[in-house]
């Protein structure tokens, strides 16, 4: 696809534009420099009305072959459908040759794994998965510590996400059935953990995980697991039945502690901090507005800059490794990745 020109702001059009999509990322995008929603689609026109009174101009769609009737006003697809229909809506954005930004999970069944793969593997169009917690320079200050060693070889570390899932959302009727989004909470809020623990360490060799059900009753809502690298091993705790406290990112080295705290939430996190050894210290951060960034990213990347973001190889090793978890924690033994 040719790039817009220079100063031209990219259009984007949303598949599934009346759920997390409505929520978060039409607001976050009113305001963009760098790209407008132009095209929305949903199955329920009251809901699309809703959306065209709230941001007038905005082209309704609610098929998606209207949709694909209306590539020619926009540029890049937003997926912001649950997993178990990104297989069908990838392979449209990449029949009619748009960049595709995809709702995370990228996957949440195993059936759809490999044909996942399959299709990326030979995707004509950039693709990344929309993981906002990458979008933000604390993220990028710690993996350029990790990767200089500056604080020297991590010898362990601790990723949490929980939160009080509300089971009359509209959303959790998926989220809560295992055939679609997934067998427990690792899929939903723990895939945001799965996806740093990635950036920062690469794919683990192995995996243990034991996972409880405090408030489902058909899904296990509470998950603890154990990603086993060659000389430490990092925990990831995901629930959604526990509230948002210490949901941090800690990690420990020879002479130093690392924490990000409250890294794990929908908004930017605020500082940094050592402790012990020789860079003890800490590093503030302005807000950012990660579900705009992570849109602005992409489009970026599109012209040509190096930028934060989750792509297909991180993607399909995190969906690895959720399925590795849910085959642990079925087994009661660790898994080989």
């Amino acid at each position: 696809m040719r790039s817009p020109e220079p100063g031209r702001i990219w259009r984007v059009g949303i598949l599934s534009a009346t759920g997390t999509a409505r929520k978060r990322t039409i607001p976050a995008l009113r305001d963009s420099a760098v790209c407008r929603v132009t095209v929305v689609h949903g199955r329920d026109p009251d809901r699309l009305r809703s959306l065209a009174a709230s941001q007038p101009g905005l082209q309704l769609a609610t098929s998606l072959e209207d949709f694909a009737a209306l590539r020619d006003d926009y540029d890049v697809v937003f997926v912001g459908s649950p997993p178990f229909l990104h297989v069908r809506d990838i392979r449209l954005a990449a029949d009619i040759g748009r960049p595709v930004l995809c709702e995370k999970p990228l996957v949440a069944r195993r059936e759809d794994l490999q044909e996942l793969a399959d299709l990326l593997e030979k995707l004509p169009v950039p693709l990344a998965v929309a993981h906002h917690l990458r979008h933000q320079p604390v993220v990028a200050d710690v993996a350029e510590l990790l990767a200089s060693r500056r604080l020297g070889s991590p010898v362990a570390a601790s990723l949490q996400w929980g939160y009080l899932l509300d089971h009359a959302a509209k959303n959790a009727r998926w989220k809560l059935d295992a055939d679609l989004g997934g067998s427990n909470a690792m899929f939903d809020c723990g895939v945001h953990a799965l996806d740093l623990a990635v950036l920062f360490f690469g794919r683990p060799g192995r995996v243990g995980a034991v996972a409880h059900r405090a408030s489902s009753g058909a899904t296990d809502d509470s998950v603890t697991a154990t990603l086993d690298y060659a000389d430490f091993a990092v925990t990831v705790v995901a629930s959604q039945s526990a509230p948002a406290v210490g949901n941090d990112l800690r990690i420990l080295f020879r002479e130093s502690l690392l924490v990000v705290e409250d890294l794990f939430r929908e908004k930017s996190a605020a500082r940094l901090r050592i402790s012990g050894g020789p860079a003890a210290g800490t590093v503030d951060y302005q807000p950012v507005n990660l579900y705009r960034q992570e849109v602005e990213d992409f489009c970026r990347a599109l012209e040509g800059f190096v930028t934060a973001g989750t792509g297909p190889a991180d993607a399909l090793d995190t969906a690895r490794v959720l399925f590795a978890i849910e085959d642990s924690v079925r087994t009661g033994a660790f898994v080989e990745i």
